[in-house]
């Protein structure tokens, strides 16, 4: 171990399991603060991180929990925080090679030794562990080739932040990691949720002209007008170009075509409950649905088809004969098409001794109407 390993080393590791370390943290500690010889450290924040030096490499422990214990404090009924042993709870994350160049891996193949000596993380390790260590490369073209001029660089990383974690720790975040996934700004109403979104944007395009994000662009869904004020600065004559679009929802303006809505964003548009009306809504879609693809040219097909269903389960349910006369009349009076209303089914339906005139060949009638089979 190095003399600066030592002189920032907290504590001991006084228990090692598969999953879970203890270190006691060396006697005098106050607070569980220590006096680093770069800075004062203070190391008893839940999801911090610890180095065990194992050989050539640093095992990297995040701490999840903290103790203390004072042996005396039974008998005399009050803790003696300087002479009270503290203890720190971590878990392995993984390794970290001691040399500079090395990368972080996840996993742990080498576990540390009793006793061995937990120090806290300095900033170029965190920066080596979260990957952001470089923030200027070489550019790349393309095809993989060095950019021309062969001394153009570009930015890797961007700072958008300082850690609650990590003392004066600048949180940054890979520009190709970030923005070539999903990402969430979290927080409460007034909490800077969209000055943090404006904040990285102009962050991006404020670099000097060789490394601000060329090429790029961003489509921002301003519902609140929030970002107008703070995007439109960054226009620049002949590079960045900024364009405003207000969708007025007038005849004129943006309109979205309900065909681009899923079940699930209806749903949310019209607040339905779960149980009684997304039912509805459902069938409502599916049936309008039908009649989109059927086309001009076939809705009567698909008109007699929702007509014969309909008809054929009223037949065929156990309600009494004039019931179903009078619905089927009632369906058929506000309901037809050419092929299927009150005069070509009056002589099935028409009431005999109570029953129907002929519901058998009613229901060979119907089942001979196009698209009756379809689903």
């Amino acid at each position: 171990m190095s003399h600066d390993d030592r002189k920032r080393a907290v504590g001991k590791v006084t228990s090692v399991a598969a999953d879970r370390f203890v270190v006691e943290m060396h006697a005098g500690t106050d607070n569980f603060t220590v006096v680093g010889f770069d800075d004062v450290h203070y190391v008893a924040r839940l999801g911090s991180f610890l180095m065990i030096p194992t050989h050539a490499e640093y095992v990297v422990a995040e701490v999840v929990g903290l103790r203390e214990r004072d042996v005396a404090a039974s008998s005399r009924g009050d803790l003696d925080k300087a002479g009270s042993a503290k203890f720190l709870d971590v878990v392995p994350v993984g390794m970290l090679p001691a040399s500079g160049d090395g990368k972080f891996r996840f996993g742990v193949s080498v576990f540390p030794s009793l006793y061995a000596d937990a120090l806290y993380a300095l900033d170029s390790e965190l920066d080596r562990i979260f990957e952001t260590k470089t923030e200027v490369e070489a550019g790349i073209g393309p095809d993989g080739q060095i950019c021309v001029p062969a001394k153009a660089t570009r930015f890797r990383v961007l700072s958008i932040g300082q850690s609650v974690v990590f003392e004066d720790y600048a949180v940054k975040v890979r520009l190709d990691d970030f923005f070539g996934g999903h990402v969430a700004v979290l927080g409460n109403t007034g909490s800077g949720k969209s000055c943090t979104v404006a904040s990285i944007l102009q962050a991006l395009f404020e670099k000097p002209d060789e490394h601000h994000a060329r090429g790029a662009t961003f489509v921002v869904f301003d519902v609140n007008g929030e970002y107008r004020q703070a995007l439109e600065p960054l226009a620049k004559p002949g590079g960045i170009g900024i364009d405003r679009v207000v969708l007025d929802g007038t005849a004129t303006g943006f309109r979205l075509p309900h065909w681009f809505l899923d079940l699930s964003e209806w749903e949310l548009l019209l607040q339905a409950s779960e149980r009684t009306q997304v039912p509805i809504l459902r069938m409502a879609l599916g049936l309008s649905t039908m009649f989109s693809e059927a086309g001009a040219n076939d809705l009567g097909g698909v008109k007699n088809h929702i007509l014969a269903k309909c008809i054929t389960q009223i037949v065929r349910d156990d309600s009494s004969s004039p019931s179903k006369h009078d619905r089927i009349v009632g369906i058929l009076q506000r309901f037809n098409t050419g092929e299927i209303n009150l005069q070509s089914i009056q002589p099935f339906i028409a009431i005999s001794y109570g029953q129907l005139a002929d519901a058998q060949g009613l229901d060979d009638f119907l089942v001979g109407m196009p698209l009756l089979s379809t689903s």
